[in-house]
Order: structure tokens, then sequence, then C-alpha cells
């Protein structure tokens, strides 16, 4: 794909501001808000079920404000599905290296370490592994990264190439350890954001050279596929 693709794909100016007002509130307030209704219904759900109200409620949210550029996404299918397949395969098998490679490397820093976004998983699968299924490989993918790559990736290329790296990776990773912030030691925390950097930098790296959101939305489907038939 060439920097002139790259760019006709570009968000409109409406979709970079209202999907960056979602962000934020799906990532500072939602949570707590979801939490706090549900705790008012006279029988709360149960955490599995929060939590895909959180996927569809994001999901949906996602979709409405970037339908246009999702809509361009699909229409562009077509003219690079050769890309598409081979930096979804690409892009997978690296993000396997790399992850296990670093899981090495934090083990040997931590012998004890476990990921504890990993181990809320766990629980959540526990608790209704089909719901946890559907939320973790058709929702999620999809929502995070229309928002990641798309709304963060995309929107801040043009600006900053090196910005729009960097700021993606961190704000992806951050975003599956910002909950846990002052309930564990800063060093779990930062082990923990470590981890996600190599995902991170493989679904913006496909995004970028494949030209097609829909290549990221598949290696994060894959990935989450893999984990969650690991958990079965």
């Amino acid at each position: 794909m060439n920097q002139t693709d790259f760019q006709t794909h570009a968000l409109k100016q409406n979709e970079k501001k209202f999907g960056a007002c979602w962000l934020v509130f799906q990532t500072f307030f939602f949570p707590a808000l979801l939490q706090a209704m549900n705790a008012l219904l006279p029988t709360p759900l149960p955490q599995t079920e929060v939590n895909l109200v959180f996927f569809a409620v994001n999901f949906t949210a996602v979709a409405v404000i970037f339908r246009r550029y999702l809509g361009a996404q699909i229409r562009l299918v077509s003219e690079v599905t050769d890309k598409v397949l081979g930096f979804t395969v690409t892009g997978f098998a690296a993000y396997m290296v790399l992850n296990f490679l670093l899981m090495q490397i934090l083990l040997a820093v931590n012998p004890e370490f476990t990921s504890i976004n990993d181990v809320a998983v766990q629980d959540l699968v526990a608790e209704n592994y089909t719901m946890m299924f559907f939320g973790s490989v058709i929702l999620v993918p999809i929502a995070e990264e229309t928002l990641f790559r798309g709304l963060v990736f995309r929107g801040l290329y043009d600006r900053n190439p090196v910005l729009a790296w960097t700021v993606s990776v961190l704000l992806f990773s951050g975003i599956h350890v910002m909950g846990y912030i002052g309930a564990y030691p800063l060093q779990t925390i930062l082990l923990c954001l470590v981890q996600y950097i190599p995902a991170g930098t493989c679904l913006a790296a496909a995004y970028r050279l494949s030209g097609s959101l829909l290549s990221p939305i598949l290696i994060h489907a894959l990935v989450n596929l893999v984990a969650m038939l690991s958990l079965r």
C-alpha cells in the first residue's frame, strides 16, 4: 500500500471529535457508571453480563460514530484482499513470537509474574464462557481496532507518524491495566503494561502495511480466539 491509499481513508473531523469523546468516556467514566447502575438493580447482574453490556454498548457507539469510516473499510476489502490475508497471517505469527519472547523476559525479571488482566478474564470465563467468547472474539476486536488503530493511530499519523505509533501502542497497553491501578504494586502494573506492547505494535503495523482495518481486526480476533480456546 502506498501513502496515497493510506491518506484516502482518513477520518473526518466529526469522527475524530466524537470518537475521542467516546474513547475518554468509555475509558474513565463508563465502567464505573455501569457498575453503579447495576448496583441499583433489585437483582444485580453477574459481572460477566455487565461485561457483555459494556462490550455491546461500546461496539454500538463505535459503529454509529465511525459508520462512514467503517463503510469505506468494507468497500476497500475487495481491493486489498491479498494484502489483508498476507499481513493477517504475518502479523499474527509475529505477535505470537514476540509475545513468547517477551514473556520469557518478564518471567526472568519476576519468576512469579502473572498477568492480572488474564486472571480477571479467567474468572469471567468461569462464570459464562459463551458470553465472554462472543464479547472477546466478535465485539471487542472491531470496537478496539476502530478506536486504537482507526481513531488514534490513523488520526495521528498524518500529523506525526512517530507520535501515532507511540500513543496508539501505549494507550492500547494502558487500557488493559488502568482498572488495576491502586490495587496492585506499581511494578506489577508496569510489567503487565509491557506485556501488551507486542500486540499494539503488530496490530498497528498490520493496518499500516495492509491498508485495511480488517487485518488488525482479524489478528485481534485470532489472538482472543486462541486465548479463549486455551481457557475452555
